[in-house]
């Protein structure tokens, strides 16, 4: 059997979120080093590590193989949500590491999947509002954000529980995340990260109204951002200055 795996700091946070449940599905497993991780350290007791894609999905089982949990660790070749199985009786699936677009496009395809889950654990790289929106939609409410620095890079994490009916979250809920606003903890990150991101949209705008034929559309959609920006930043500032 292999030494711990150590988990890079945005996989760590991801692995954190996965608590309590004990039987999860890592779609797009990759090597397998989150659900290796997980179980090597008692924190599951069973996973499916699912990927679409023949090279990945030899290297995750070589790695589960190697691990000595072949048993508790279940490698599919299938298209996302199709690698949980009925018997499997997983409780939480997880998708990190992908596009917010494509991440969609995996709980869209996987319904009949998501009815047997109790929580979802996604980390988009792009599009998180898109994410946030679709959960909202489709009747899952985030219960937990994270948003964490590594190797040069910021990522958000959403943790989401069904619920029995559509939800509705506010224009800078769904940019900012509902969990994140005003989280004390998370504080320090969440401004440099959005203070970047807001200075990054102040620079585009600039540049679209330099434009000779300024697109008017697109400059109304980047203000629009950069209002509700500050209004987050605002809000999470008044509520850290006691």
């Amino acid at each position: 059997m292999e030494s711990i795996v150590k988990l890079s700091k945005r996989l760590q946070a991801v692995a954190n979120l996965t608590h309590p449940w004990r039987r999860i599905a890592d779609i797009g497993s990759d090597h397998a080093h989150l659900p290796i991780y997980l179980r090597s350290t008692e924190q599951i007791d069973f996973a499916v590590c699912g990927e679409v894609i023949e090279g990945p999905y030899e290297i995750a089982r070589d790695h589960v193989q190697k691990s000595g949990f072949a048993t508790d660790l279940q490698v599919r070749l299938a298209d996302g949500l199709q690698a949980i199985q009925p018997e499997d009786r997983v409780e939480c699936a997880v998708i990190a590491g992908m596009g917010g677009m494509l991440i969609t496009e995996i709980l869209e395809r996987g319904v009949d999947q998501l009815r047997s889950l109790q929580a979802l654990v996604l980390q988009p790289n792009q599009n998180v509002d898109v994410v946030r929106n679709w959960l909202a939609e489709h009747s899952w409410q985030i219960n937990a954000e994270d948003l964490v620095y590594d190797e040069g890079h910021y990522y958000q994490l959403i943790a989401a529980v069904p619920v029995s009916q559509p939800l509705h979250y506010q224009p800078v809920e769904l940019l900012m995340g509902p969990k994140m606003l005003g989280n004390v903890e998370a504080a320090s990150d969440f401004e440099k990260y959005w203070q970047f991101q807001l200075q990054q949209k102040q620079l585009v705008l600039a540049h679209l109204q330099q434009a000779t034929q300024p697109p008017a559309e697109k400059i109304e959609h980047v203000r629009a951002e950069i209002k509700l920006i500050k209004e987050g930043l605002d809000a999470t500032n008044s509520s850290t200055n006691y």
